[in-house]
């Protein structure tokens, strides 16, 4: 069987500087550096890797974007 992927929305929580994954589980799960999820880019859900360097980051290929802390991203998540 294929595992479904869910839909939700990864938000910066500023007390853990981490980035929290909602609406999937039962309550809001961190993000650690080098999990791997979708997100969505106009219509599109592309895999990626988070990473923390100076800030968080996230990596497509080879092609690094920062994340605004003040802004949600909606991602996938097997």
């Amino acid at each position: 069987m294929i595992p479904r992927k869910r839909d939700g929305r990864i938000l910066y929580n500023v007390k853990t500087d981490r980035w929290d994954v909602w609406d999937v589980y039962s309550k809001p799960v961190a993000l650690h550096c080098g999990e791997c999820f979708e997100i969505k880019l106009g219509d599109h859900f592309l895999s990626c890797r988070i990473e923390m360097d100076s800030e968080w980051v996230i990596y497509l290929s080879n092609t690094r974007f920062h994340l605004h802390p003040k802004v949600s991203y909606w991602i996938r998540v097997e």
